[in-house]
């Protein structure tokens, strides 16, 4: 991961490993690859969801977690991102993400 910095115009929070909070605009996150977070906590599913022409729900659009069908799902508090590069959607990679402790 390139180094971060807290940016003046920022959409997302990046939480690492040691607990520093950086305040990111999250295209920055996917224009410079810095958008690998398999393994770390996410917020989609608690924050975000999508919902596929079948009404099958996911947690964000990059469903990482099938949450349901139609009116009966469950949101979550939280999940382990389980994809190599997040979707580039600005809505996946402005949700909070904290490293692996």
């Amino acid at each position: 991961m390139n180094q971060l910095t807290n940016h003046n115009n920022y959409n997302c929070e990046v939480t690492t490993e040691t607990g520093e909070k950086f305040k990111i605009f999250a295209d920055w996150l996917h224009n410079t690859d810095n958008d690998h977070w398999k393994g770390w906590s996410c917020q989609a599913g608690a924050n975000r969801i999508y919902i596929d022409k079948n009404l099958d729900i996911w947690g964000g659009m990059c469903k990482n977690d099938y949450l349901g069908t139609g009116l009966d799902f469950n949101l979550l508090d939280s999940t382990t991102c389980n994809r190599d590069t997040c979707t580039g959607c600005t809505d996946d990679l402005t949700v909070t993400k904290h490293a692996p402790k």
